[in-house]
């Protein structure tokens, strides 16, 4: 029987609890105005904002929207300070409640998992199904993931694993009950995405199916087997299920033999090297590009900073030279 947590609200509104999330959510934003705002009074914004989630008066301030593209257009909703610091506090306690409910094959924003993880975890299996034969490749991608979620069956996945009370009417000032979508940029969104397909699609491909090699980041996911007949039966098992159960379609899906590579979390994976994305590697070079034409030395640096990181974990000591940088062993990449 699926264990199911009462008594959370105290966790989740303690003084200890909220300053943790009020640190971790002032963390890059200490230069905002809702930061420098909320930052006045912390403490008896703090108290007052405890009070309210408590006592189920809270509700969330209008959000700022906009769009990126990445490499998708998508709408990003950046919710205001004091409510990113709720959302933080939430989290802090359902999310470990939550994420026991995952298979070790999701990796999306989980602790000990994420985006490297996932290629790690792929490339190993690869290297040793390899060994038994040719290997084939299917891999998926939902359409418009986060606004397919139907909620009422999310809320039932929710109620499955919390039982208290005042914490899901706080969950229902964040997340409500009736409609269809969830917003993109918010941190209760990455947790119930991650709930949404990880208690249902996950254990449906691993435990009715009896997949064993497969991994998933949110609405990516890649399945490994020996013979592209028995990927085109689990594509259409899942298809099913996920059409009937959660609503949610493909936009696009291949099989394909394993040599060709796998494009997987922004890299090209084989068994015995990963490459970057073409794209990734275009958008690098029109970026860099862009901030050297400008002399904008300081957004170049942080915009290599983190791209370099990921291309790190590539086999990519050409292609950094052939943009204009030198990797310097055991020291930070320097410019040219």
């Amino acid at each position: 029987m699926t264990k199911r947590y009462r008594n959370l609200i105290g966790h989740i509104t303690s003084p200890v609890t909220m300053r943790q999330a009020y640190r971790l959510t002032a963390q890059g934003k200490r230069l905002t105005a809702g930061y420098l705002h909320f930052k006045e009074e912390d403490a008896l914004n703090l108290d007052r904002l405890a009070v309210e989630m408590a006592d189920g008066s809270y509700q969330p301030g209008a959000p700022h929207e906009f769009y990126i593209l990445d490499p998708k257009r998508r709408l990003i909703t950046a919710l205001p300070f004091r409510d990113r610091v709720a959302q933080q506090a939430l989290c802090l306690v359902i999310g470990p409640i939550i994420d026991r409910a995952l298979l070790p094959r999701a990796f999306a924003c989980r602790k000990g998992k994420g985006t490297h993880a996932g290629v790690v975890a792929l490339q190993s299996d690869l290297r040793r199904l390899e060994k038994r034969g040719a290997v084939s490749v299917l891999k998926t991608d939902f359409s418009r993931y986060f606004a397919s979620i139907e909620r009422a069956t999310l809320w039932n996945l929710i109620e499955a694993k919390i039982s208290c009370r005042a914490t899901l009417k706080l969950i229902e000032a964040m997340v409500p009950r009736a409609g269809i979508g969830i917003s993109i940029g918010s941190l209760t969104s990455q947790v119930f995405a991650n709930l949404y397909t990880g208690a249902t699609l996950d254990r449906h491909l691993q435990q009715t199916l009896g997949e064993d090699y497969w991994y998933r980041y949110m609405d990516d996911l890649v399945v490994l087997g020996h013979s592209s007949g028995h990927l085109r039966a689990v594509k259409a098992s899942i298809e099913s299920f996920a059409a009937g159960q959660l609503g949610l379609r493909f936009s696009k899906w291949s099989i394909a033999p394993a040599t060709r590579g796998i494009n997987f979390l922004g890299y090209r994976i084989w068994s015995t090297h990963k490459l970057l994305r073409r794209d990734s590697v275009v958008r690098a070079r029109r970026k860099i590009a862009a901030y050297r034409a400008a002399g904008d030395g300081d957004r170049l640096r942080t915009f290599l900073g983190a791209w370099l990181g990921h291309a790190g974990w590539a086999d990519s000591a050409n292609l950094i030279r052939s943009l204009g940088m030198a990797a310097i062993e055991g020291q930070s990449h320097e410019f040219l």
